[in-house]
């Protein structure tokens, strides 16, 4: 399943989606300072790589998540960090999970 799923742009794009969202629910949870450092990185990478994969799929009506996965990978970004306080990064988290989940939910592959 998994080779089949590679196989496309759109299945990468999904399985990139799915993990990124694990992740950020994930991070809900007390973690050490490192994860978040880590996560910060992944949902940078992911969020320019589907959003610029989303955009070439030429969907019209996709393109409103091109622009919110530029704006999740902008607020995670680990080159400028942005310090909120926690209770507001659990939030965020769970909206990237949701934003990331809806992608990987509606591509098709």
């Amino acid at each position: 399943m998994l080779k089949t799923m590679l196989s496309t742009p759109a299945g990468t794009v999904r399985l990139v989606c799915i993990c990124v969202a694990i992740a950020s629910l994930l991070a809900v949870a007390p973690w050490p300072y490192g994860y978040y450092q880590l996560l910060r990185v992944v949902v940078f990478f992911a969020g320019i790589y589907c959003g610029v994969m989303v955009r070439r799929s030429g969907a019209p009506e996709n393109q409103t998540f091109v622009w919110a996965l530029f704006g999740a990978a902008l607020i995670f970004n680990p080159f400028l960090p942005i310090h909120l306080p926690r209770e507001l990064w659990a939030v965020l988290n769970v909206g990237a999970a949701a934003l990331f989940g809806f992608v990987a939910y509606r591509q098709r592959g």
